[in-house]
């Protein structure tokens, strides 16, 4: 995703959306593989910093 349209897309989900609870952090960090314990941990200090959203690593496969 070019920069612009990257800054577009946080601009859209920060007017709209509410910052992640920690459960919700957590989750994610998990489905990505970090061991329980250390997404617990983590959740709880990223919460903290207000994030409306995850992103992760792009792929070629999901451009169709």
């Amino acid at each position: 995703m070019p920069p612009a349209q990257r800054e577009g897309a946080i601009a859209v989900l920060d007017h709209f959306t509410r910052p992640l609870q920690a459960r919700e952090i957590e989750r994610f960090l998990r489905t990505g593989g970090v061991p329980r314990a250390r997404a617990v941990k983590l959740a709880g200090c990223l919460k903290h910093w207000g994030i409306i959203a995850m992103l992760g690593p792009e792929r070629e496969d999901d451009h169709g």
